[in-house]
């Protein structure tokens, strides 16, 4: 994504402009300094061409190293004023990780939602802003943080949890959307890829990919965390709905890509709506874990939690 990119440009442009100027202020501060830079370059450029041994250049370096120590904090600067700062220390700024295949680091999967609303991922519903206050009765609250803690538990075992499939189960505002975009915060997080999409978004994309208007649809079945909001909600197209959803469900499990799947459905309606073949699928006990939210909806005058 090309704004991704000029983001981090322009990151680590702030970054050179920022050391520059603590170089400027230290070498004001403190003249000698510079002349311990100066000296540093000579010891390696005299190493570099065998005019210096190994071990003396090191023992040079060290005693250049504490002396610059000490001029900082005489000058009372950082200790670290001298060094490039990364406000990634994981990729250095560069967005990735690893020197040979390349993977995402952390900070661009959550810039990348930031940036990307087709992610469907915020930065509001969070499982550190889960608040149990909005919850009407003790009853709620108990099962709300229960809830939390299995869904807790999933992202931090993501990519591969034991069980690959989730299936969150309730009426309209009892937070399984909150709980499904959690999830897939955290694993932004943590570095594992993770789409969130309506299965009425994920439907239209289906539509759209037979069109070949639609190059997205590869990913339902290839991103390490698929998070499947509203499921129920989408139109039944004959050949396409429930073909689409049982081939996609049924792929990653086969994969062990972990899934999220919401409902406001009860059982009878998934089997009525989807038929047996993909109910099975949605309902396996050795694939899905099952967490069923009940209760009074959190939309009556309070936002959904």
């Amino acid at each position: 994504m090309a704004n991704i990119e000029r983001v981090y440009d322009q990151i680590r442009r702030e970054e050179r402009a920022a050391l520059q100027r603590r170089v400027d202020e230290a070498y004001r501060r403190e003249p000698e300094l510079a002349a311990l830079a100066d000296q540093r370059r000579t010891v390696f450029l005299d190493a570099a061409a065998g005019r210096l041994a190994p071990d003396a250049a090191g023992e040079r370096l060290r005693a250049l190293d504490g002396r610059e120590r000490d001029l900082l904090r005489r000058a009372g600067l950082a200790p670290d004023a001298l060094q490039l700062h990364y406000r990634c220390a994981a990729c250095r700024d560069t967005g990735y990780l690893g020197d040979g295949v390349r993977r995402p680091c952390a900070c661009r999967l959550l810039l990348g939602a930031r940036l990307d609303p087709a992610i469907g991922v915020n930065e509001r519903e969070t499982f550190e802003a889960f608040d149990v206050a909005v919850y009407p009765t003790e009853r709620q609250k108990k099962e709300a943080l229960a809830a939390r803690k299995h869904c807790e538990a999933y992202a931090a075992a993501l990519p591969r949890p034991p069980m690959p499939n989730l299936l969150l189960m309730g009426m309209t505002g009892l937070g399984k959307s909150y709980l499904g975009n959690a999830i897939a915060y955290r694993a932004l997080g943590r570095g594992v890829e993770a789409l969130r999409a309506t299965a009425y978004g994920f439907v239209q994309d289906t539509l759209d990919g037979i069109r070949g208007e639609n190059r997205a649809l590869p990913r339902y079945r290839s991103i390490p965390l698929l998070v499947l909001d509203d499921l129920g909600t989408e139109p039944l197209i004959p050949n396409v709905t429930v073909e689409s959803l049982f081939a996609v469900v049924n792929e990653r499990a086969a994969r062990g890509l972990a899934t999220v799947m919401a409902t406001n459905l009860a059982f009878a309606a998934l089997q009525d709506r989807y038929g047996e073949r993909l109910f099975s699928r949605l309902t396996d006990g050795t694939t899905t874990r099952i967490l069923r939210l009940t209760g009074d909806s959190l939309r009556r005058g309070t936002p959904a939690c």
